[in-house]
Parts: C-alpha cells; structure tokens; sequence
C-alpha cells in the first residue's frame, strides 16, 4: 500500500508544471514578443529618419553642384568673349601644322620605298 501511495505522489508531482508557472512562461513569451515588436518599430524609425537625413543631404548638394556649375559656366561665358578671335586662331594654326607634318610624312615613306624598288630592277636586268 505504501508502495501504491508513494507511487500516486510522484505522478501528481510530475504531471507538468503549475498553473502559476504556465502563466509565468506565457507571459515570458508575450514580453518577449512585445520587446521584439518594439525593436522593429524602433529600427523602422531609425531608417525612415536616416533615409530623410540622406534625402536632405542629397538636396544640398545637388544645389550645390548647381551653384558651381552655374559659377563656371558663367566665368567660361566671360572668358571665351574676350578671347573669341584669338582661339580660333590658334586652332587654324594648329590644324594646318598637323597637315603640313602628314603629308611630309607620307612623302618619306614613299621615298624610301622608291630606292628599294630600283634596286630590285638593278638586279633583275643585270
């Protein structure tokens, strides 16, 4: 009998956890699920503010790369009217100098392909 008792007890006593630590885990988990919802939330904000703080930071200098364009273009305006004729001067120079150098070229070579060709006939009627 004794034997049967204590064999009761220890089914009663192993049967699972309480009510009380059921309870305990389930809100565990509940707390655990709020704090990880609230680490998205908080993670969602951090990103939507530092895309705003990139967006701004993308503005500004947007405007300023406009500024200096418009800074440049404006001192290329002012420095092209005062040089207008000179430039296009230089560039006629310039581009018949180069003509002037292909066609000496051009001569060269076909004067030194004009002495091997006589030779070849020197040999061929001797």
């Amino acid at each position: 009998m004794a034997l049967v008792g204590g064999t009761l007890a220890l089914a009663s006593c192993g049967g699972g956890p309480s009510a009380e630590e059921k309870a305990a885990a389930e809100q565990a988990k509940m707390d655990s699920i709020k704090a990880a919802e609230q680490a998205r939330m908080d993670a969602e904000a951090a990103a939507a503010a530092a895309a705003a703080e990139a967006a701004a930071a993308v503005e500004a200098v947007e405007e300023e790369v406009e500024e200096v364009v418009e800074k440049v273009v404006e001192e290329t305006k002012g420095r092209s009217g005062m040089k207008g004729s000179e430039g296009s001067q230089k560039t006629d120079e310039s581009t018949s100098g180069r003509k002037g150098m292909k066609g000496s070229e051009e001569k060269s070579e076909t004067e030194e392909a004009a002495p091997s060709n006589s030779r070849k006939g020197m040999k061929k009627g001797s």
